[in-house]
């Protein structure tokens, strides 16, 4: 009888041991910060918040794209409101190639740098876990259904790539874009599965983006 009681408290201990496992899996650790020695050292100068300057850099880098984007305006077709949409199109991809032309060198990080990478990643961490995040990706899963018409086209993570036409585009939730900053209304944040994008919402074009920003 004791051999029994003692195989059967093992049992329960190895049972606990793996069911703790399988929670600590199931729920990634918070991304630890990364902010860079250059921040660190501005920081250190100036007296700021170091986290606010990766913010700060952030906004400056939206708005030099910002001033891409409006200098290839002025060399693409007009956008101007029409239900047709072959004008529509043609006025997207006519943008798209201007600002392709405008920075012929961009790359992926340019505006979502690793330390900008690493604060989003933070910054959307408490909206998707535990019951509030396990809602969020529902939301997130059920706006794709909703939308999908069809089998969608992969979406291609490389930076002034198009949009696929036809594509899905799920709501950011809002309880994770109140946690973002502000983008001016050209600019979008997307979320397809795990992955962010910055879309340029009228050339259609992804502007940036972040690999599995979603733990």
């Amino acid at each position: 009888m004791r051999v029994i009681r003692m195989l059967a408290a093992a049992s329960l201990t190895c049972a606990l041991a793996a069911s703790s496992a399988f929670a600590q899996k199931k729920k990634p650790a918070p991304p630890k910060a990364k902010i860079s020695e250059a921040t660190k050292e501005k920081a250190a100068r100036t007296n700021t918040n170091p986290e606010a300057l990766v913010l700060q850099d952030f906004q400056k880098r939206v708005a030099a794209y910002m001033g891409v984007h409006d200098a290839a305006k002025k060399n693409a077709l007009p956008l101007k409101q029409t239900d047709n949409p072959a004008e529509i199109k043609a006025a997207q991809e006519s943008l798209a190639a201007a600002i392709r032309a405008e920075r012929p060198n961009a790359v992926p990080g340019e505006i979502l740098t690793p330390e900008i990478r690493n604060k989003f990643q933070r910054l959307m961490y408490p909206e998707v876990q535990g019951t509030s995040g396990r809602k969020t990706k529902e939301e997130l899963r059920e706006d794709i259904h909703e939308k999908d018409e069809g089998i969608p086209k992969p979406v291609p993570l490389k930076v002034d790539a198009t949009y696929p036409e036809g594509n899905p585009l799920p709501t950011t939730p809002a309880n994770v874009l109140l946690n973002l900053p502000k983008l001016p209304p050209e600019l979008e944040y997307r979320i397809l599965d795990k992955n962010l994008i910055l879309r340029d919402v009228e050339a259609n074009i992804i502007v940036d983006f972040i690999p599995n920003a979603i733990q």
